[in-house]
């Protein structure tokens, strides 16, 4: 997840009409193939060798800190200067130098070079085409969109060489071309814009409202008042965006990219040699993987001290399964029994409170199916709702709601708790009677068969709604794909809350693998379930779109509702502040 030092640094260049008029999106946290070192090149500043210059804090800069948030804003190159600037570009608009003059440490990695004064060292995503094989043909119109928000102008960067009277969309589309950028636009007649995304606050609108003919072509349309003829080119894009799933490897292949160089976005540890040919580079590796060796314990006896042998005892336990309902490579935690509708509801928000965790780890396509689990989790809640008084339903219980909704599992129904018979310590005899004792050692009910960990009563409580604290997207309109927006709500776990960690952003089925955070932190965890819903949004919804698994968008522009809704998501919760919600533990945030 990006820092909230990132974020606050890109509301800050937003409030300030800084080069890019977009909010800078986070870094990218998904592995991705590693950027080519391609040289050391000037940056006189006027204009700048890359475009973009990063919020990152330029204090505590690495390589993989720069190129992880160009990959992240779908840049093709990043750049790093006078020790820690970061920039990412489309072009390097500089000259190459002698490799000696990029000779300044990074701040946050001194084994690493980051340029020197008005020097910068770049790097290359792999991942695209050359500019060169692609034309102005490969541009597709989106339709007339808007370009009035208040958070900034839809395309950042204007081209003033093609702007005025004899503009026409072949120019514009041209200029953006030759820059690299994959969205172009024209407004107002004379007016060219690019762009590696498009700003927040941007939406589609009626055709009808871009009628101003181009200036230098009265047989076209160059947009409106404050409205753009909008176009995109796939084909200059990142073949592998953050967060792109390779397909499964075939018998034979000739590259490879191992999981420790994917994940930092430079190889951990290698000797490569590099070629430069106009906009491409190559390089050839040899990657040294770690080695994790176990070693066992030693074999060793330690004679009791006491003279007394303990025996061993056997003990009865029941084992809930650990699938309930199944989407492709995920399973739900199962539900808590319920056997009225007050402990009913707990249960729901159980449920839901698992959709987030879906969505995130099902796989392709399996992530489709979290749709049903969704409607499932809904099911449950008009049943804790209304179970009494439907006509059919019995005794409102765990077991009657499987029976009108049984789970999606493999073969029917999961499989149900089973008993087994384990070996433990047996308890030390006692010689004397208890001083304080008051209840027989032998009770009815036997003290050795549970249904539960012992700890889970003391140490867990339950959520009794799934009403996230934080604020929806500004409109408070339905999410982009029917993707919800993560949970952020009370802390659930005894141990994390007493540390100060009082609310929890619930993405995993296992609430101990979800990350919580402490009250002055409430804010990030909001903006960071933004950036889940953005990432879910596009491994499923845009995805399913490429794939015709929906009809309504095309893949492009799914991605750009994606990153809409994102931007509205993250300025909704900056700042957001959880009043008294989640005041003490187990109370709930109500």
């Amino acid at each position: 997840m990006a820092s909230l030092t990132l974020r606050a640094a890109a509301f800050a260049a937003l409030a300030l009409g800084v080069q890019a008029t977009t909010i800078e999106l986070p870094p990218c946290i998904d592995p991705f193939r590693p950027f080519i070192y391609s040289g050391c090149y000037a940056d006189t500043g006027s204009p700048h060798a890359l475009s973009l210059r990063s919020q990152l804090d330029q204090q505590d800069m690495t390589i993989e800190k720069c190129v992880s948030v160009c990959k992240g804003n779908g840049f093709r190159y990043a750049g790093l200067e006078y020790y820690g600037v970061c920039y990412c570009g489309n072009t390097v608009n500089g000259q190459e130098l002698d490799e000696g003059q990029c000779n300044y440490p990074c701040t946050g990695n001194s084994s690493q070079i980051c340029g020197g004064t008005d020097i910068i060292s770049i790097y290359q995503d792999p991942t695209f085409l050359p500019v060169d094989e692609v034309t102005v043909a490969d541009y597709d119109h989106l339709g007339c969109w808007t370009d009035d928000s208040e958070y900034g102008r839809a395309l950042a960067y204007p081209q003033d060489q093609v702007n005025g009277p004899t503009l026409t969309t072949e120019k514009c589309l041209q200029a953006c071309r030759d820059g690299g950028y994959p969205f172009a636009g024209t407004e107002f007649g004379g007016e060219c814009w690019c762009g590696v995304v498009i700003g927040n606050g941007t939406f589609s609108a009626p055709d009808a409202e871009c009628n101003i003919v181009c200036n230098g072509n009265a047989n076209q349309t160059c947009g409106g008042r404050a409205r753009l003829n909008l176009y995109v080119a796939d084909e200059l894009q990142s073949l592998e965006p953050c967060g792109y799933v390779p397909p499964p490897p075939e018998s034979s292949s000739t590259s490879s990219v191992t999981s420790s160089e994917a994940t930092s976005g430079i190889p951990s540890s290698t000797t490569t040699s590099y070629t430069l040919s106009s906009n491409t580079a190559t390089s050839s590796s040899s990657t040294t993987l770690a080695t994790i060796t176990t070693t066992p314990p030693p074999n060793t006896t330690t004679k009791p001290t006491s003279t007394i042998t303990s025996s061993i005892c056997k003990e009865t336990v029941t084992l809930p399964p650990t699938c309930e309902y199944k989407c492709g490579k995920w399973c739900s935690s199962p539900l808590p029994d319920w056997d009225s509708p007050q402990s009913c509801f707990p249960s729901h928000a159980n449920c839901f409170l698992q959709v987030a965790a879906c969505f995130k780890q099902a796989g392709w396509p399996g992530a489709l199916e979290c749709f049903g689990f969704a409607e499932w989790c809904s099911a449950l809640n008009s049943y804790c709702k209304g179970s009494g008084s439907k006509p059919g339903y019995g005794i409102c219980s765990k077991k009657d709601f499987w029976n009108h909704k049984p789970p999606s599992y493999p073969g029917g129904l999961p499989p149900p708790p089973t008993t087994t018979v384990i070996t433990v310590p047996c308890l030390p005899v006692s010689t004397g009677k208890p001083a304080t004792s008051t209840k027989p050692a032998t009770s009815t009910k036997p003290a050795t068969t549970s249904t539960k960990p012992a700890t889970t009563t003391s140490t867990q409580c339950p959520i009794p709604t799934s009403t996230s604290l934080c604020n929806p997207p500004k409109g408070n309109k339905p999410p982009v794909g029917g993707i919800p927006l993560p949970v952020v709500t009370c802390n659930d776990l005894l141990p994390s809350w007493n540390s100060g960690h009082h609310f929890k952003l619930y993405t995993d089925s296992d609430s101990s693998k979800c990350k919580s955070y402490t009250r002055p932190s409430f804010s990030q965890a909001c903006l960071d379930a933004c950036q889940e819903q953005y990432d879910d949004c596009v491994d499923v919804y845009a995805k399913g779109c490429k794939e015709g698994k929906y009809k309504t968008d095309s893949y492009a522009g799914a991605v750009l509702k994606c990153k809409e809704q994102y931007g509205d998501c993250w300025l909704a919760n900056w700042g957001v502040n959880p009043g008294q919600k989640c005041k003490a533990w187990g109370t709930g945030p109500w």
